[in-house]
């Protein structure tokens, strides 16, 4: 069976086209795409699956326009907008507003200036299955931080509103755009299910069981894990 997640847009943005969340997969960084599988003495991150897997996992919120921030020297981020038919879209439909530093107390977030994204979007998932809210997985390059956030989405019928940090806001009234079509946060589904865990000391089983397995990545590290232990995700 085929579990489908529902994105319902409930804001009208007039004459403004709004970018859908999109699987991740199909937004790999250029950067990414640049490098070379192989180096000169060894294979690189293009080919680890994990890590591709990580990237491409779920799907990815973009923002749905252009957004331009600044901090005055008070530490007040403020929105910027050029003209008056942008004012009035803001105006209608704040794309972002600003999170209460007195939520984070003595916490790392102290002393950061927090932001929350107002998503447009519903995000409704099948019964028994919520989402994971997480930064854009291996996305250093991005300055948008989102706070890490986990939703029941299958009886939570509202807009979940981003957290975010961004890193490269200073008190100094600099603007910064985030274009339309950033990604701003990676959104994976997950069943929810009850686990319980145990432990083993040093037993002969699984140690044994790692020996045969590391003698095997070892007899041909390359792709090893591709073949013989990957299983295919797919979000469409």
């Amino acid at each position: 069976m085929t579990n489908i997640i529902k994105f319902h847009l409930v804001q009208d943005f007039p004459d403004t086209l709004v970018l859908p969340p999109l699987p991740s997969k199909k937004l790999i960084p250029e950067w990414f795409k640049k490098i070379p599988p192989y180096n000169e003495d060894d294979w690189t991150v293009k080919k680890c699956v994990p890590f591709i897997d990580a990237m491409g996992a779920g799907y990815t919120l973009l923002t749905h326009i252009d957004i331009v921030l600044y901090q005055t020297p008070e530490k007040e981020v403020r929105i910027w907008h050029s003209d008056d038919k942008m004012k009035e879209l803001y105006q209608r439909w704040p794309p972002i507003e600003t999170h209460p530093a007195k939520q984070f107390p003595n916490s790392p977030m102290t002393g950061y200036s927090m932001i929350k994204y107002m998503s447009p979007w519903i995000i409704e998932t099948p019964p028994g299955y919520s989402t994971l809210f997480l930064p854009p997985l291996n996305r250093l390059d991005l300055p948008i931080v989102p706070v890490v956030g986990l939703v029941d989405t299958d009886s939570y019928f509202n807009q979940v509103n981003i957290p975010f940090i961004h890193t490269h806001m200073e008190p100094d009234e600099k603007k910064h755009l985030i274009p339309a079509g950033t990604p701003m946060c990676q959104v994976i589904p997950f069943k929810r299910e009850e686990w319980k865990s145990e432990y083993t000391w040093m037993e002969k089983e699984p140690l044994d069981k790692q020996l045969v397995e590391r003698e095997s990545v070892q007899a041909n590290r390359v792709d090893w894990y591709k073949r013989e232990a990957h299983h295919r995700k797919k979000y469409v």
